[in-house]
């Protein structure tokens, strides 16, 4: 049975878009990059808003500004693939984040020595694992998409100490 219920709270915006920001800069997150491919094209972009929701059946989220290009890209594929960073890349974070102008969107895997899982999403070299997830449900909440993922397949990486992004920046953790 699935139930849904939805809460309208009867508060105008009394918290604004800055004020949310800096509180949840406080808190720290886990970093991933989440990739796609197929028909509609190639993307990957830099998140913090992912969980786990299931282990039986086994289904994370991951949260999408529905400004980005990899919004529609991922939809469109209907696949996609979770990073997760080692502590040692947070130059690829930067990357996929955007955060350097010499690499647009398109070119954001040029030169990086990836490969692809069974749905033709591309696995990320140095994470510590890497999840191919199917496309199951999408909820559009305010300014980002919630894309519900059933994992079909996970890539082993390495051991060692995880990316994590609290205060604006990177820590190893």
């Amino acid at each position: 049975m699935t139930v849904s219920t939805q809460f309208r709270s009867s508060q105008s915006d009394s918290v604004s878009r800055d004020q949310f920001r800096d509180v949840m800069s406080r808190v720290g997150s886990a970093v991933h990059i989440v990739t796609s491919g197929g028909k509609a094209g190639l993307a990957g972009l830099t998140v913090t808003a992912f969980s786990a929701v299931s282990d039986a059946p086994p289904i994370v989220l991951v949260c999408v500004n529905r400004a980005s290009r990899s919004n529609e890209i991922i939809k469109k594929n209907g696949i996609f693939c979770v990073n997760i960073l080692s502590a040692g890349e947070r130059h690829m974070a930067d990357l996929f984040a955007g955060r350097n102008v010499a690499h647009p969107e398109a070119d954001r895997f040029e030169g990086l020595q990836i490969s692809k899982t069974a749905s033709g999403a591309p696995v990320l070299p140095g994470c510590l694992a890497s999840m191919d997830c199917g496309l199951e449900q999408i909820v559009e909440m305010g300014t980002h998409s919630v894309l519900f993922g059933h994992v079909q397949s996970i890539v082993p990486g390495q051991l060692g100490p995880g990316l994590i992004y609290r205060d604006r920046d990177y820590h190893a953790l």
